[in-house]
């Protein structure tokens, strides 16, 4: 890849407070990568369908279904990126569901930190 692209990160999230903080933590950390925020599913499904990102970063607690069903969408879609989830879910299942499903590349807790947001840009 070209380091003259932008990544391309697709965040889906419905708490507006998480894309305000992802946005100020990358624009402090002084990196230039192109954020696509939404909150609904459909229209993120859309978006990565005729646009697909180069990462996924998706909640697992979302307002119309949860992170698992989006999760399973985007395998029939042949995403090719990859997934993150970021999750507040402190429940310990989350996680090893995550780490035993080979699609999500690792699993995040909320807020995110500047570690979290260097691995993803070098995954």
């Amino acid at each position: 890849m070209s380091h003259s692209l932008k990544r391309k990160i697709l965040v889906l999230d419905d708490d507006k407070i998480q894309h305000l903080l992802m946005r100020k933590k990358l624009s402090l950390m002084n990196i230039d990568v192109d954020l696509i925020f939404f909150e609904d599913v459909a229209q993120a499904l859309e978006f990565i369908e005729s646009t697909p990102p180069d990462v996924v970063i998706s909640d697992i607690n979302l307002n119309k279904m949860d992170g698992w069903n989006f999760l399973e969408m985007l395998k029939n879609l042949n995403y090719k990126g990859s997934f993150f989830f970021l999750s507040s879910s402190i429940f310990p299942d989350d996680r090893n569901r995550a780490n035993e499903d080979s699609f999500v590349t690792d699993f995040f807790e909320k807020p995110i930190r500047e570690s979290d947001l260097n691995y993803i840009l070098t995954s």
